[in-house]
């Protein structure tokens, strides 16, 4: 957020949308605030500043209604604190131009009397151009204590103005400055320094007769108002002149010192940037709150394509303005497909001519060249951007000492082994976010035209910005192509990398230059993980399917998170991007042969069916007789039972890696063999209830399950009653709407959410059955987080909501979301299948024992 007082007051969010602030005492309120950031103010003062002697006598609340007014519309409650000794206004560092502006004069000041005429220049014009108007707060009318600060600031602003035209004239640009002094001087007539400054500007000018009628006239004015004389740096400068003083020459230019060439080498920053606006906050407020003494970097890591170099040159643009010795960039390569990283003798050499360096005496040793930009570096303020590093040993020599410097660092890993360094990791965006980024891409009226198929287009894409910019390229190059047809395009799975590229960029490309910077074994537990879909994936479930220990599993997962090829969900759960799972396919079926492919997926269901059949067994442990057949099927697979347990999350995480792994066995052994799922009927009436709640289930009409069949295609579930029949159960639609929608409200407010998302479910199928498969949609999924939030993942009625939520999306046209649904509905009944057939043989068992 950016508060503007030098001038008229003014508030805009960080998007830059102005910020409307009321009546004109709450703008007062807000002003005396924003003079007085970070400090206490009592409340008998802010009623004085208001009222004065006159406060009516129900001032105080006018006083926090103003306070609640005022949180409200800056977004944030925090904004303004009430504490013992009064309300506090917290304003970040970089948020408010009157603390930039005096930061800059300071600056100013400080290298015009160490003879940096050329630096201090630059900064009295910086903080010059903060000024929108000629006084503090202008347009509103000010209480007396308020003036007083608000002078302060006036008079700072003269005196930064003085300090320019003197930094202009000793670098020899009286040309440049008269225009400003002859206006200055009508303004301010009696002041002698700014009379001294234009007859030598005037002088040098080669208009010696006007300098000399200048001080004449400030004689005469000085007698005529005052009745004193001109002081002695005016008569000197009039003496100087009658004489044709060779010190008032102007500098030649080998005299004047080389002018700082101060570079801006930040690339364009991107108009259709969207979102992202907390990282955006925390990043600002780790590069500009730097503690004293020292250095600021911070590094921005994640996945290929998710979007860190636009991250990161976005927020730097935002900052650059308070680094006005320059700012750096420099793509390092770490990770560009095609190009070889650089090495940091080669960037030093780079950021040793940027700063001014002669290429003739740049060093070509790494630790002298470091040693060298240290020292130049030192004091200045500057704005590093290393982007795209490849490790930390690369950006270690480029960082510089000074902590007037600040570093921002993008990568693909977290580079952890940097001392004092700010993480932030940027993880996929929102779908809204998406959507407005393609919307800002190719126009709103596009999207506007075909909503569902953007939004499936932003879905295939998976939260990646790349992913999505070249989908809009694609787009934007063929205006004739629909987005429907490119949707259809991305649901293809084996098509979908395929499409993702357009002339140079390229998602597959990206994800190579990790891959290929793999070892044998963890490219190949890469590869394999592609095979079970994406989903969670626990790594008792990947050693299976690596056929390697768990130790040694879990090791190789990390380090494959660690390069941003997996996302850590819990301390023994990961998960792969779905692009990122299509590209492991990819280089499994080109460097795995299919029968190791099969015997990877047999592993991994062969352990969730251990675990699995094992799990019936130690969740009901009411007798010693019911544990010891699970403990017995543990050990027959060298499994440890200590590890199980009875809590429900554990129970559901369980059961996704079934799931996610039965999902994965049609299109991983095309012949069924030894792999495939039981098929035929669902059981009338099923009764088994994940996590002990004994639900009863409502596939009780479903006919046969087709999904997971060897040779099945679209891995569709046949529906689970025909719509005739359920039209006739249900009765009429309104009816049944009205009281699934009250019976759905009157669980949630009784914080029963199983019986919550069995309502959401029949008014979903309501809607859907009545021709509203937009409304069917937004209740199914209603229902599917109800059922996460009761722990009934994975039950009958879970894989009911699934197929209901496809059947919703086929009327919505979206075949590839429905397909999608369909698939994880047939994953749960298969797996919920394997247990009842379990309990059964257990219970056999039981009764032969």
């Amino acid at each position: 957020m950016d508060f503007k007082i030098l001038g008229p007051i003014e508030v805009r969010t960080a998007n830059g949308q102005p910020i409307a602030l009321g009546r004109r005492k709450q703008r007062v309120l807000l002003a005396a605030l924003l003079l007085n950031a970070g400090k206490a103010i009592p409340t008998h003062r802010m009623l004085d500043w208001l009222w004065g002697e006159h406060a009516p006598a129900n001032a105080e609340s006018n006083l926090y209604t103003y306070i609640s007014a005022l949180r409200r519309v800056l977004g944030s409650p925090s904004r303004i604190e009430a504490g013992s000794n009064g309300y506090v206004l917290r304003v970040a560092p970089g948020e408010i131009d009157v603390r930039l502006f005096e930061e800059l004069a300071a600056q100013g000041r400080l290298m015009l009397s160490e003879g940096r005429n050329d630096v201090a220049l630059e900064r009295c014009t910086r903080a010059l151009g903060l000024w929108r108007a000629e006084a503090v707060l202008e347009g509103l009318s000010l209480p007396e204590p308020l003036r007083g600060e608000a002078a302060r600031l006036e008079r700072l602003r003269t005196t930064v103005m003085d300090a320019s035209l003197e930094a202009r004239l000793a670098l020899g640009q009286h040309g440049e400055a008269l225009p400003d002094l002859e206006a200055l001087t009508r303004r301010d007539p009696l002041n002698e320094r700014l009379r001294a400054q234009l007859m030598l500007a005037l002088y040098r000018s080669g208009r010696r007769a006007d300098a000399l009628a200048v001080y004449q006239r400030a004689r005469e004015m000085l007698a005529a108002e005052l009745g004193v004389d001109p002081g002695p740096d005016l008569i000197r400068m009039h003496q100087q002149i009658l004489v044709d003083d060779s010190a008032l020459a102007a500098p030649s230019p080998s005299i004047v010192a080389r002018r700082v060439f101060a570079p801006a080498e930040l690339p364009i920053d991107s108009a259709a940037f969207t979102g992202r606006a907390a990282e955006v906050s925390r990043l600002r407020t780790a590069l500009i709150s730097a503690s004293p003494g020292h250095i600021v970097v911070s590094a921005v890591a994640g996945a290929a394509g998710i979007g860190k170099s636009a991250f990161a040159v976005h927020v730097a643009h935002q900052i650059a303005d308070r680094f006005p010795d320059g700012q750096l960039y420099v793509n390092l390569h770490g990770s560009t497909p095609n190009v070889k990283p650089l090495n940091p003798a080669e960037v030093l050499a780079r950021l040793l001519r940027s700063l001014g360096g002669d290429d003739a005496v740049v060093p070509t040793e790494v630790d002298e060249a470091a040693a060298r930009f240290r020292s130049l570096t030192d004091g200045k303020h500057l704005l590093f951007l290393f982007d795209n590093a490849r490790d930390a040993a690369q950006v270690r020599p480029l960082l510089p000492a000074s902590p007037t410097c600040c570093v921002l660092i993008t990568a693909r890993r977290m580079l952890t082994s940097l001392d004092a360094v700010a993480h932030l990791r940027l993880d996929v965006m929102a779908e809204d976010e998406m959507i407005t980024l393609l919307s800002r891409l190719i126009g709103d009226e596009r999207v506007a035209a075909d909503p569902w198929a953007a939004r499936a287009i932003v879905r295939l894409c998976g939260g990646l910005p790349l992913a999505i910019r070249i989908a809009a390229a694609r787009l934007i190059a063929r205006p004739g192509l629909s987005l429907r047809v490119l949707a259809d395009r991305l649901a293809v799975e084996d098509h979908r990398l395929s499409e993702l590229q357009a002339d140079d960029r390229a998602v597959r490309a990206c994800f190579m230059v990790s891959y290929r910077s793999l070892d044998a074994e963890h490219s190949r537990m890469f590869r394999l993980l592609g095979l079970l879909g994406g989903s969670d994936i626990s790594v008792a479930v990947a050693a299976a399917l690596a056929n390697r220990s768990e130790e040694q599993t879990a090791n190789l997962l990390d380090h494959l998170a660690d390069v941003q090829l997996l996302e850590v969900r819990d301390t023994d759960r990961y998960r792969m991007h779905d692009l990122l799972c299509l590209f492991a396919r990819e280089r499994t079926r080109q460097e795995e042969t299919e029968e190791e492919q099969v015997q990877a997926v047999r592993r991994a269901l062969h352990s969730s069916l251990v675990i699995a059949c094992a799990l019936g067994d130690v969740r009901d442990r009411r007798t010693k007789r019911n544990a010891k057949f699970g403990h017995m099927a543990l050990g027959r697979f060298n499994m440890a039972a200590d590890g199980f347990t009875t809590d429900p999350r554990w129970l559901n995480a369980k059961m996704a890696d079934l799931i996610s792994t039965a999902r994965q066995v049609p299109g991983a052994a095309g012949d069924g063999t030894g792999l495939s799922i039981v098929h035929g009927a669902v059981p009338h009436q099923p009764s088994y209830g994940w996590g002990g709640r004994g639900q009863r289930g409502s596939f009780g009409e479903s006919p046969v399950l087709a999904a997971g069949r060897p040779g099945d295609r679209g891995g569709e579930v046949a529906a689970p009653a025909d719509p005739d029949i359920t039209a006739r159960r249900v009765g009429p639609l309104d009816e049944p709407a009205r009281s699934s929608a009250e019976t759905a409200a009157f669980s949630r407010e009784a914080g029963d959410p199983v019986s919550t998302a069995l309502s959401l479910g029949h008014l979903a199928e309501t809607h859907r059955l009545a021709g509203r498969p937009d409304m069917a949609t937004l209740c199914y999924h209603e229902a599917l987080e109800a059922d996460l939030a009761g722990g009934t993942v994975g039950t009958y009625h879970m894989a009911e909501h699934w197929w209901g939520l496809g059947r919703a999306y086929q009327d919505l046209g979206d075949n590839a979301q429905a397909r999608e649904c369909w698939r994880t509905s047939a994953a749960i009944l298969h797996a919920l299948h394997l247990i009842n057939s379990d309990e059964k043989k257990r219970d056999r068992n039981q009764r032969q024992i």
